[in-house]
């Protein structure tokens, strides 16, 4: 059988993102996929995509922060709620830049379970210092350019992404199927089971 080959783009300060990535492995396993993690520059990707954040309409907002409660509580999983633009998520998306593969999974899935989790303020300036100690992650070289990071985010803007976390299926023949948010991985999976 065919392995689907999906690619999930994020960024660390969306709680959307840590909610979608803790539910990947399991997805990978039941569904025969393997994901491709590709951070992007969030707030970038929401202006050139002529995008508004939520956090600036205020029943948006408010809706939102109900919403991931009872996404947090639905999937099982700790959630910590930071005022969004509080903290600035490009230090640690380089580094996962840096990585590849399954050593990139790791590194991301560690900043996202301590950022959301409540164990790292990120508001500090030591949060990523922290992140590395406490899940022993070994030193990575930090790339002091966003040239990186915003190939990337210029990717996914003309693949057709407004938002994170967005996924793109590919398939044999044709463009790739877009699926934007947590809420759509259920179509994501009948996708995958279809191919």
């Amino acid at each position: 059988m065919n392995r689907a080959r999906i690619d999930f783009y994020f960024d660390f300060i969306s709680p959307y993102s840590y909610l979608a990535a803790t539910r990947l492995e399991a997805f990978g396993h039941r569904y025969g996929a393997d994901f491709e993690w590709l951070p992007i520059n969030l707030p970038r990707l929401i202006q050139w995509s002529d995008n508004t954040s939520p956090a600036m309409i205020r029943n948006k907002a408010l809706y939102s922060i109900r919403d991931l409660k009872r996404w947090a509580r639905f999937l099982d999983v700790p959630l910590t709620m930071h005022r969004p633009g509080s903290f600035d998520s490009r230090p640690a998306l380089r580094m996962a830049l840096a990585l590849q593969g399954d050593e990139r999974a790791r590194f991301s899935m560690a900043v996202f379970n301590s950022i959301w989790s409540g164990a790292v303020d990120p508001k500090q300036d030591d949060w990523l210092t922290q992140v590395m100690a406490q899940h022993q992650l070994p030193a990575i070289a930090l790339p002091r350019q966003d040239d990186a990071l915003d190939t990337l985010t210029r990717q996914a803007l003309n693949a057709g992404a407004f938002g994170a976390p967005t996924f793109f299926l590919h398939r044999k023949r044709g463009r790739a199927e877009m699926f934007f948010g947590v809420d759509h991985m259920d179509f994501l999976a009948r996708a995958c089971e279809a191919l």
